[in-house]
């Protein structure tokens, strides 16, 4: 298995982001069978971070790819959390969320 292509999150993804993550994890899951969303940068993440990331993993799912979190900082799990999700409730392709 090759490895997975790689987006790395900036610092700031929350509701003022959120834009432009969905057009580069939609541009990217339309391109490759195996995304790893790198998210070691995340300092600030929100209940719209965390939606995305539930839809993109749907979307993944409906079209037989994989979705992956890596390098999530307690911020990210925080924001799951907060969702009353952990990493991987909603998910069914396990796992979702990685160390690196």
């Amino acid at each position: 298995m090759s490895d997975p292509f790689t987006v790395t999150l900036p610092d700031d993804c929350t509701v003022r982001t959120i834009g432009t993550l969905h057009g580069e994890i939609a541009a990217a899951l339309a391109s490759t069978a195996d995304l790893a969303l790198d998210c070691a940068a995340v300092a600030r993440a929100d209940i719209a971070f965390v939606q995305l990331v539930v839809a993109a993993s749907a979307t993944a799912e409906r079209q037989a790819k994989r979705l992956t979190l890596v390098d999530a900082p307690d911020i990210v799990r925080s924001a799951f959390a907060r969702a009353g999700l952990t990493a991987q409730s909603p998910f069914r392709q396990a796992p979702f969320l990685h160390a690196a």
